[in-house]
């Protein structure tokens, strides 16, 4: 059931954000190693070869723990990179990896080869909010729906307990997640 103040994606796109944010710093990093431990006992990471990823932004989850140890794992690690005209590409990133600052704050490689999507096994995904059902809301543009429509992998999402609502509105264009981390647990079925 959708509070009824939060009616919209913009709402609880709003909502989820403001929760996120009120985490203090030193809260989201105990969270963040959690769910990044928990991340790294899934198979679907262990076994795989190539993982995506994002470079955490703000209040996001960290993930760089997991960027790490995939690494030292051998494993390939590719990320996504957003142009101008809102296509994207999909790039390999190593620990040499530089970065610049888009416009809107992100990081992205500047001298990345591009990411083997068929080694590509698992798909690490950052949102705004999700409910129990593994539906996610991201940032609005679309970005990793239109991805993981083109490349569809398991997935797993990843989030603070304080992003999970009981029920989020989704429409056909939405890509409901495999598995979903908080620091206290998963949602979704493992297999």
């Amino acid at each position: 059931m959708i509070e009824p103040s939060l009616s919209t994606k913009d709402d609880i796109r709003r909502e989820a954000l403001r929760r996120r944010n009120q985490l203090s710093e030193e809260e989201r990093s105990a969270a963040s190693l959690s769910i990044c431990r928990a991340v790294s006992e899934d198979d679907l990471f262990i076994d795989a070869r190539g993982i995506h990823v994002y470079i955490p932004f703000g209040s996001e989850v960290n993930i760089m723990p997991l960027i790490e140890l995939s690494w030292e794992l051998g494993k390939e690690v590719g990320l996504m990179r957003v142009s101008e005209d809102g296509g994207t590409a999909q790039y390999s990133i190593t620990p040499a990896t530089t970065y610049r600052r888009t416009r809107l704050g992100l990081l992205e490689p500047t001298d990345a080869e591009e990411f083997d999507m068929n080694i590509c096994d698992l798909v690490i995904v950052p949102m705004l909010a999700a409910d129990f059902e593994c539906n996610r809301l991201g940032y609005g543009k679309g970005y990793y729906d239109q991805f993981l429509a083109h490349y569809p992998r398991p997935t797993i999402g990843v989030a603070f307990d304080e992003q999970i609502f009981e029920s989020l509105p989704n429409d056909e264009l939405d890509i409901r997640l495999d598995l979903i981390y908080t620091e206290s647990r998963t949602i979704g079925e493992k297999d």
